[in-house]
Protein backbone atom coordinates (compact mmCIF):
# COMPACT_ATOMS: atom_id res chain seq x y z
CA UNK A 1 0.00 0.00 0.00
CA UNK A 2 2.85 2.40 0.76
CA UNK A 3 4.31 1.83 -2.70
CA UNK A 4 0.97 2.78 -4.25
CA UNK A 5 0.87 6.01 -2.26
CA UNK A 6 4.39 6.94 -3.38
CA UNK A 7 3.55 6.35 -7.03
CA UNK A 8 0.34 8.34 -6.63
CA UNK A 9 2.21 11.30 -5.15
CA UNK A 10 4.69 11.28 -8.04
CA UNK A 11 1.93 11.18 -10.61
CA UNK A 12 0.08 14.01 -8.91
CA UNK A 13 3.07 16.31 -9.01
CA UNK A 14 4.03 15.38 -12.54
CA UNK A 15 0.55 16.58 -13.51
CA UNK A 16 0.96 19.75 -11.48
CA UNK A 17 4.20 20.61 -13.24
CA UNK A 18 2.26 20.83 -16.49
CA UNK A 19 -0.44 23.10 -15.04
CA UNK A 20 -3.07 20.36 -14.72
CA UNK A 21 -5.21 19.64 -11.69
CA UNK A 22 -3.23 18.02 -8.88
CA UNK A 23 -6.11 15.90 -7.62
CA UNK A 24 -8.65 14.08 -9.73
CA UNK A 25 -12.31 14.76 -8.86
CA UNK A 26 -14.30 12.33 -6.72
CA UNK A 27 -15.51 9.28 -8.68
CA UNK A 28 -19.01 9.71 -10.11
CA UNK A 29 -19.13 13.46 -9.64
CA UNK A 30 -20.54 15.95 -12.16
CA UNK A 31 -18.67 19.11 -13.09
CA UNK A 32 -20.60 22.27 -12.24
CA UNK A 33 -18.11 24.99 -13.12
CA UNK A 34 -14.48 26.03 -13.48
CA UNK A 35 -12.62 29.26 -12.74
CA UNK A 36 -8.97 30.16 -13.34
CA UNK A 37 -6.91 33.31 -12.93
CA UNK A 38 -3.18 33.96 -13.27
CA UNK A 39 -2.87 36.31 -10.31
CA UNK A 40 -5.16 36.89 -7.35
CA UNK A 41 -5.24 37.27 -3.56
CA UNK A 42 -6.15 33.92 -2.02
CA UNK A 43 -7.43 33.54 1.54
CA UNK A 44 -7.46 30.18 3.31
CA UNK A 45 -7.82 28.84 6.85
CA UNK A 46 -5.01 27.70 9.13
CA UNK A 47 -5.55 26.02 12.50
CA UNK A 48 -3.44 27.45 15.34
CA UNK A 49 -3.30 26.73 19.06
CA UNK A 50 -5.45 29.75 19.77
CA UNK A 51 -8.04 28.95 17.10
CA UNK A 52 -8.40 29.22 13.33
CA UNK A 53 -6.80 32.09 11.44
CA UNK A 54 -7.10 33.34 7.87
CA UNK A 55 -3.89 33.32 5.84
CA UNK A 56 -3.23 35.21 2.61
CA UNK A 57 -1.04 34.55 -0.42
CA UNK A 58 -0.87 35.92 -3.96
CA UNK A 59 -0.57 33.87 -7.12
CA UNK A 60 -2.36 31.57 -9.57
CA UNK A 61 -5.70 29.96 -8.76
CA UNK A 62 -7.57 27.10 -10.41
CA UNK A 63 -10.96 26.31 -8.87
CA UNK A 64 -13.54 23.62 -9.72
CA UNK A 65 -17.08 23.17 -8.43
CA UNK A 66 -18.43 19.62 -8.57
CA UNK A 67 -21.71 17.93 -7.64
CA UNK A 68 -21.14 14.77 -5.62
CA UNK A 69 -22.97 11.50 -6.40
CA UNK A 70 -26.34 11.35 -4.62
CA UNK A 71 -25.38 8.07 -2.94
CA UNK A 72 -22.27 9.59 -1.32
CA UNK A 73 -22.11 11.76 1.77
CA UNK A 74 -20.24 15.03 2.10
CA UNK A 75 -18.17 13.38 4.80
CA UNK A 76 -16.99 10.62 2.45
CA UNK A 77 -15.90 13.21 -0.11
CA UNK A 78 -14.13 15.17 2.62
CA UNK A 79 -12.29 12.14 4.03
CA UNK A 80 -11.30 10.91 0.56
CA UNK A 81 -9.60 14.19 -0.30
CA UNK A 82 -7.95 14.37 3.12
CA UNK A 83 -6.50 10.88 2.60
CA UNK A 84 -5.18 11.56 -0.90
CA UNK A 85 -3.64 14.90 0.05
CA UNK A 86 -1.80 13.24 2.94
CA UNK A 87 -0.62 10.45 0.63
CA UNK A 88 0.75 13.08 -1.77
CA UNK A 89 2.86 14.63 1.01
CA UNK A 90 0.70 17.64 1.80
CA UNK A 91 0.79 19.09 5.30
CA UNK A 92 -2.67 19.70 6.72
CA UNK A 93 -3.20 23.35 7.66
CA UNK A 94 -6.85 23.06 8.62
CA UNK A 95 -9.15 20.03 8.84
CA UNK A 96 -12.63 21.09 9.96
CA UNK A 97 -15.45 18.54 10.12
CA UNK A 98 -17.68 20.42 12.59
CA UNK A 99 -20.34 21.72 10.19
CA UNK A 100 -21.28 24.81 12.19
CA UNK A 101 -17.66 25.86 12.65
CA UNK A 102 -16.61 25.05 9.07
CA UNK A 103 -19.59 26.92 7.61
CA UNK A 104 -18.91 30.13 9.50
CA UNK A 105 -15.15 30.17 8.89
CA UNK A 106 -15.37 29.16 5.21
CA UNK A 107 -18.01 31.83 4.66
CA UNK A 108 -15.68 34.47 6.07
CA UNK A 109 -12.76 33.37 3.86
CA UNK A 110 -14.97 33.40 0.76
CA UNK A 111 -16.78 36.65 1.56
CA UNK A 112 -16.68 39.94 -0.31
CA UNK A 113 -13.37 41.63 0.40
CA UNK A 114 -11.58 38.29 0.65
CA UNK A 115 -12.01 35.50 -1.92
CA UNK A 116 -15.21 37.14 -3.18
CA UNK A 117 -16.41 33.69 -4.25
CA UNK A 118 -19.81 34.77 -5.58
CA UNK A 119 -18.23 37.21 -8.04
CA UNK A 120 -15.88 34.68 -9.62
CA UNK A 121 -16.59 34.01 -13.29
CA UNK A 122 -17.18 30.24 -13.11
CA UNK A 123 -18.23 28.70 -16.42
CA UNK A 124 -19.27 25.27 -17.68
CA UNK A 125 -19.69 24.25 -21.32
CA UNK A 126 -19.18 27.87 -22.32
CA UNK A 127 -21.97 29.18 -20.09
CA UNK A 128 -21.70 31.12 -16.81
CA UNK A 129 -22.53 29.34 -13.56
CA UNK A 130 -25.53 30.87 -11.80
CA UNK A 131 -25.11 33.19 -8.84
CA UNK A 132 -27.36 30.84 -6.84
CA UNK A 133 -24.95 27.93 -7.22
CA UNK A 134 -22.00 30.11 -6.23
CA UNK A 135 -23.88 31.65 -3.29
CA UNK A 136 -24.77 28.25 -1.86
CA UNK A 137 -21.19 27.02 -2.28
CA UNK A 138 -19.80 30.13 -0.59
CA UNK A 139 -22.20 30.19 2.36
CA UNK A 140 -23.18 26.59 3.13
CA UNK A 141 -19.85 24.91 3.87
CA UNK A 142 -19.96 21.63 5.81
CA UNK A 143 -16.38 20.38 5.90
CA UNK A 144 -13.16 22.23 5.11
CA UNK A 145 -9.61 21.14 4.30
CA UNK A 146 -6.58 23.35 3.62
CA UNK A 147 -3.26 21.62 2.88
CA UNK A 148 0.18 22.86 1.85
CA UNK A 149 3.08 21.47 -0.16
CA UNK A 150 6.28 22.91 -1.67
CA UNK A 151 7.12 21.53 -5.12
CA UNK A 152 9.53 22.77 -7.80
CA UNK A 153 10.11 25.97 -5.84
CA UNK A 154 6.39 26.79 -5.67
CA UNK A 155 4.13 26.93 -2.64
CA UNK A 156 0.95 24.96 -3.33
CA UNK A 157 -2.18 25.26 -1.23
CA UNK A 158 -5.12 22.93 -1.80
CA UNK A 159 -8.53 23.76 -0.34
CA UNK A 160 -11.56 21.44 -0.41
CA UNK A 161 -14.96 22.58 0.87
CA UNK A 162 -18.13 20.51 0.88
CA UNK A 163 -21.55 22.18 0.92
CA UNK A 164 -25.06 21.46 2.19
CA UNK A 165 -26.20 21.93 -1.41
CA UNK A 166 -24.46 18.69 -2.41
CA UNK A 167 -21.76 20.52 -4.35
CA UNK A 168 -18.13 20.76 -3.33
CA UNK A 169 -15.23 22.92 -4.49
CA UNK A 170 -11.57 22.06 -5.02
CA UNK A 171 -9.20 25.04 -5.03
CA UNK A 172 -5.65 24.66 -6.33
CA UNK A 173 -3.46 27.66 -5.55
CA UNK A 174 0.20 28.15 -6.53
CA UNK A 175 2.42 31.09 -5.66
CA UNK A 176 3.28 33.03 -8.81
CA UNK A 177 4.58 36.45 -9.72
CA UNK A 178 2.35 39.08 -11.22
CA UNK A 179 3.28 39.82 -14.81
CA UNK A 180 5.57 42.84 -14.78
CA UNK A 181 5.45 45.98 -16.91
CA UNK A 182 1.80 45.63 -17.94
CA UNK A 183 1.44 49.21 -16.72
CA UNK A 184 4.35 51.66 -17.01
CA UNK A 185 4.95 55.11 -15.61
CA UNK A 186 4.41 57.84 -18.20
CA UNK A 187 5.67 61.39 -18.05
CA UNK A 188 2.11 62.74 -18.16
CA UNK A 189 1.00 60.50 -15.29
CA UNK A 190 4.00 61.52 -13.21
CA UNK A 191 3.39 65.22 -13.87
CA UNK A 192 -0.35 65.04 -13.19
CA UNK A 193 0.06 63.22 -9.88
CA UNK A 194 2.72 65.62 -8.63
CA UNK A 195 0.60 68.63 -9.58
CA UNK A 196 -2.57 67.25 -7.95
CA UNK A 197 -1.10 65.58 -4.87
CA UNK A 198 2.50 66.75 -4.54
CA UNK A 199 3.73 63.17 -4.31
CA UNK A 200 3.58 59.84 -6.14
CA UNK A 201 4.26 56.18 -5.33
CA UNK A 202 6.40 54.87 -8.18
CA UNK A 203 6.44 51.20 -9.15
CA UNK A 204 8.66 49.70 -11.81
CA UNK A 205 11.81 50.11 -9.73
CA UNK A 206 13.08 46.57 -9.25
CA UNK A 207 15.51 45.04 -6.74
CA UNK A 208 16.53 41.51 -5.86
CA UNK A 209 15.40 40.35 -2.43
CA UNK A 210 17.62 41.88 0.25
CA UNK A 211 19.48 44.01 -2.32
CA UNK A 212 19.64 47.77 -2.87
CA UNK A 213 21.02 47.48 -6.41
CA UNK A 214 18.59 48.53 -9.11
CA UNK A 215 17.90 45.84 -11.69
CA UNK A 216 18.09 46.58 -15.46
CA UNK A 217 14.29 46.26 -15.67
CA UNK A 218 14.10 49.60 -13.82
CA UNK A 219 15.69 51.56 -16.69
CA UNK A 220 12.45 52.76 -18.33
CA UNK A 221 11.01 54.06 -15.06
CA UNK A 222 14.27 55.80 -14.15
CA UNK A 223 14.34 57.43 -17.60
CA UNK A 224 10.82 58.82 -17.04
CA UNK A 225 11.86 60.28 -13.68
CA UNK A 226 14.96 61.81 -15.25
CA UNK A 227 12.90 63.36 -18.05
CA UNK A 228 10.56 64.99 -15.56
CA UNK A 229 13.37 66.33 -13.35
CA UNK A 230 15.22 67.71 -16.35
CA UNK A 231 12.21 69.92 -17.03
CA UNK A 232 11.85 70.96 -13.37
CA UNK A 233 15.42 71.67 -12.15
CA UNK A 234 14.34 73.81 -9.18
CA UNK A 235 11.96 71.32 -7.56
CA UNK A 236 13.08 69.38 -4.49
CA UNK A 237 11.77 65.86 -3.77
CA UNK A 238 12.01 63.63 -0.74
CA UNK A 239 12.84 60.12 -2.04
CA UNK A 240 11.49 57.34 0.17
CA UNK A 241 12.31 53.65 -0.11
CA UNK A 242 10.15 50.69 0.88
CA UNK A 243 10.59 46.99 1.57
CA UNK A 244 8.08 44.22 2.34
CA UNK A 245 7.43 43.07 5.92
CA UNK A 246 9.76 40.06 5.82
CA UNK A 247 12.79 40.13 8.14
CA UNK A 248 13.76 42.35 11.07
CA UNK A 249 12.47 45.92 11.22
CA UNK A 250 15.92 47.48 11.67
CA UNK A 251 17.42 45.72 8.64
CA UNK A 252 14.38 46.57 6.51
CA UNK A 253 14.64 50.23 7.46
CA UNK A 254 18.32 50.23 6.45
CA UNK A 255 17.50 48.44 3.20
CA UNK A 256 14.70 50.84 2.28
CA UNK A 257 17.02 53.82 2.84
CA UNK A 258 19.72 52.18 0.72
CA UNK A 259 17.22 51.57 -2.08
CA UNK A 260 16.14 55.20 -2.02
CA UNK A 261 19.80 56.25 -2.31
CA UNK A 262 20.27 53.89 -5.26
CA UNK A 263 17.41 55.56 -7.10
CA UNK A 264 18.86 59.01 -6.37
CA UNK A 265 22.27 57.86 -7.62
CA UNK A 266 20.78 56.51 -10.85
CA UNK A 267 18.92 59.76 -11.46
CA UNK A 268 21.86 62.07 -10.69
CA UNK A 269 24.16 60.05 -12.97
CA UNK A 270 21.83 60.98 -15.81
CA UNK A 271 21.57 64.59 -14.56
CA UNK A 272 25.14 65.63 -13.66
CA UNK A 273 24.02 69.12 -12.66
CA UNK A 274 21.45 67.85 -10.21
CA UNK A 275 22.65 67.94 -6.61
CA UNK A 276 21.86 65.09 -4.24
CA UNK A 277 20.66 67.68 -1.73
CA UNK A 278 17.63 68.34 -3.96
CA UNK A 279 16.73 64.65 -3.72
CA UNK A 280 17.17 63.66 -0.04
CA UNK A 281 16.72 59.91 0.45
CA UNK A 282 15.47 58.02 3.49
CA UNK A 283 13.30 55.13 4.61
CA UNK A 284 9.83 54.82 6.09
CA UNK A 285 7.80 51.97 7.55
CA UNK A 286 7.75 48.63 5.78
CA UNK A 287 4.70 47.56 3.78
CA UNK A 288 2.58 45.20 5.93
CA UNK A 289 1.65 42.98 3.00
CA UNK A 290 2.51 39.37 2.23
CA UNK A 291 3.90 39.04 -1.24
CA UNK A 292 5.72 36.54 -3.37
CA UNK A 293 9.52 36.70 -3.69
CA UNK A 294 9.17 38.07 -7.22
CA UNK A 295 6.84 40.83 -6.12
CA UNK A 296 9.09 41.75 -3.21
CA UNK A 297 11.69 42.74 -5.83
CA UNK A 298 9.44 45.56 -7.09
CA UNK A 299 9.68 48.32 -4.49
Amino acid sequence: MKAVNIVLALLLFMASAHGAQILSPFAGRKTVGAYETDFVKFYYLVEKKGGVETALREGRLSSRIYSKPASKSNYEVFRSYEKELAAAGFKMLAVLDDASKAELLARRANSKGKNNFQQRAYTHAGKPVSITVKAKMASQGQEYIAAHKTADGKEIVMVVITSRSGDYVVEQFETAAMEEDTVTLTLDALRDRLVSEGRIAIYGLHFDTGSAQLKPASAETVATIVEYLRGHPQQVFYVVGHTDDQGALASNMSLSAARAKSVVAAVTRALPGRKNSSLPAASVRCRPLRRTAQQAAAN
